[in-house]
């Protein structure tokens, strides 16, 4: 066999230079890892306070509730945080991407933590399309203030900064919105 021909110097691979795209592997793959990590901390959490409520005697279903209301909020907070900022510094694509990898890893643990709850189909069901919803609408706001300042740096801060004032606006609203634990 002989050796591929080198490329032409400068030549963009389908678009893209190469550093781009390893940049955006990266972020995909820190946002899959920290799905990861939320979803295996939700679900420890969920069955350590399953199991106490079973040694003291109380509604296991309690906790589970408890478990979908966490997850949905922090996923929630980490989603505007990272997809806003991703959106922005590297485009939609990579932002949408990051932002399935956040909340996509939870999945199996909210469908046990919702058979275990006494919570209905359609509010799980409804609370996981918004953040999918959330997840491809970010990155596209991003976008757009890369697209709308001036300058780069300037539209990373200020995607960070909405995305900070999301995240404060779900963690102080979450009674208004979280599942009653009857």
């Amino acid at each position: 066999m002989s050796p591929r021909p080198a490329a032409p110097k400068g030549a963009r691979t389908a678009g893209r230079s190469p550093k781009v795209h390893q940049c955006d592997l990266l972020a995909c793959r820190l946002a899959a890892l920290s799905g990861l990590a939320l979803a295996a901390a939700g679900a420890l959490w969920w069955l350590g306070s399953t199991r106490l409520a079973l040694d003291h005697g109380s509604d296991a279903s309690r906790s589970a509730a408890d478990a979908l209301n966490a997850l949905w909020l922090v996923r929630g907070m980490a989603l505007v945080l990272l997809c806003g900022r991703v959106g922005a510094s590297r485009g939609w694509r990579p932002g949408v991407a990051a932002g399935l990898g956040l909340i996509a890893p939870s999945w199996p643990v909210v469908v046990l933590a919702w058979s275990a709850s006494t919570a209905s189909s359609m509010r799980v069901a409804l609370a996981e399309l918004l953040l999918l919803a959330a997840a491809l609408a970010l990155p596209l706001i991003g976008q757009g203030l890369r697209r709308a300042l001036p300058k780069a740096e300037l539209a990373d801060a200020i995607g960070t900064l909405v995305g900070a004032a999301l995240a404060a606006s779900l963690w102080f609203t979450r009674g208004l919105w979280t599942l009653p634990l009857s």
